[in-house]
């Protein structure tokens, strides 16, 4: 669905690589938390969910690895959830919950396409779509998309790689160019509004991330 637009401070993160080639983000430096910050112990980045919902994105720009061309990849993360003692919460409102599965918080895989010196458009942002997960306390899972199948994809205007031929092609050449890979946390009809808990508790651990 439609992106927050919050997340316009991350269009700028661009970095070129090359890519082709599956690999772990085996780095914790490279991954960094929109509006928050990122450990790399244990796995290979770890957050404290917070009071408000500052969990917006945990995002990797420097891994040469899991960027560039990634048309024919399979992006996947594994991850953990622990010690939250509250609730799950999101930022804004609950808008068209029933077609995403309610109001819940969740992640998605997402990543980017935004050239140096690119314009803004709605097609330099993909998030995995319908593929998510539901955040809980002590989950342990993990999410893999295929990269060449546009149809599991939605771009920050909320259309699906498929839509139409135009769509389509802009689809295909983000994932031929890839400059930001990561986790998008949000709920409602956003995926990237962010999420917290109610008291702050709790964890959330990257296990492996690769493309």
């Amino acid at each position: 669905m439609k992106r927050f637009l919050v997340g316009l401070m991350v269009a700028a993160m661009a970095a070129i690589g090359f890519g082709g080639v599956g690999a772990f983000a085996d780095s914790p430096a490279k991954w960094q938390l929109a509006n928050g910050s990122a450990q790399g112990s244990p796995g290979i980045a770890t957050f404290n969910f917070a009071v408000p919902d500052k969990a917006r994105l945990l995002y990797n720009s420097k891994d040469s690895n899991l960027l560039g061309d990634q048309s024919s990849s399979t992006m996947s993360a594994a991850f953990t959830v622990s010690d939250v003692t509250g609730t799950f919460t999101y930022g804004g409102e609950p808008y068209c919950s029933s077609a995403v599965g309610g109001a819940l918080p969740t992640v998605r895989l997402a990543f980017e396409s935004i050239p140096p010196g690119a314009k803004f458009a709605y097609t330099n942002y993909w998030w995995s779509n319908p593929m998510s997960a539901q955040l809980a306390n002590n989950l342990n899972t993990s999410l893999s998309v295929s990269l060449g199948d546009p149809s599991l994809w939605s771009d920050w205007n909320g259309q699906f790689g498929n839509t139409d031929v135009a769509t389509t092609d802009a689809f295909i050449a983000a994932t031929q160019n890839v400059t930001e890979v990561g986790l998008s946390f949000g709920g409602g009809c956003f995926f990237e509004n962010g999420v917290g808990t109610t008291d702050g508790s709790g964890s959330f651990t990257l296990t492996s991330f690769t493309s």
